[in-house]
């Protein structure tokens, strides 16, 4: 990236945050919840209303643990991607070491298996995120708050 325009870079970075957040619900979305946690860093923080959960185990377990089958979808926009302010590092091609993701993500879902007939907006999310570079050459949230706008009670996870 070090060569490269500013308008190429930038170009460049907000494509490979918008593959971390599409991986992250198509995973989600199938049930692939291996994949889901290897887009995580180890000790990444995953926030969610009153649940806080450190590191990739607890993250994984928050979704096996459900005792209903659910089926989501996941779509989002308004990305915005901005360099950690306090973060005056890069990796050596020059891609920052963190940045600040900011999403709105709508949810639908159903505790039911798909194919489905009745279903409807869950939530209606932002998503404030840090992503970082790791050592291999990849991006991981390191860092991820859902912060609710809109709720549909009746459509919440079982748990428990």
């Amino acid at each position: 990236m070090t060569n490269l325009p500013a308008a190429i870079s930038t170009a460049l970075l907000r494509a490979e945050v918008d593959a971390v957040l599409a991986d992250w619900a198509w995973h989600l979305d199938h049930g692939d919840y291996d994949a889901v946690v290897e887009l995580f860093t180890e000790d990444a923080l995953f926030v969610t209303g009153a649940v806080e959960l450190r590191g990739r185990s607890a993250i994984k377990n928050r979704y096996t643990e459900r005792p209903v089958v659910r089926s989501t979808r996941h779509t989002y926009s308004g990305l915005r991607v901005d360099l950690v302010a306090s973060d005056s590092s890069a990796a050596a091609d020059g891609r920052p070491a963190q940045v600040r993701v900011r999403s709105t993500w709508v949810n639908f879902a159903v505790n039911a298996a798909a194919p489905v007939d009745d279903v409807g907006v869950y939530l209606v999310a932002d998503f404030d995120d840090v992503l970082t570079w790791c050592d291999d050459d990849l991006w991981r949230i390191s860092e991820r708050r859902i912060i609710p706008v809109f709720r549909d009670p009746s459509r919440a996870p079982v748990t428990g």
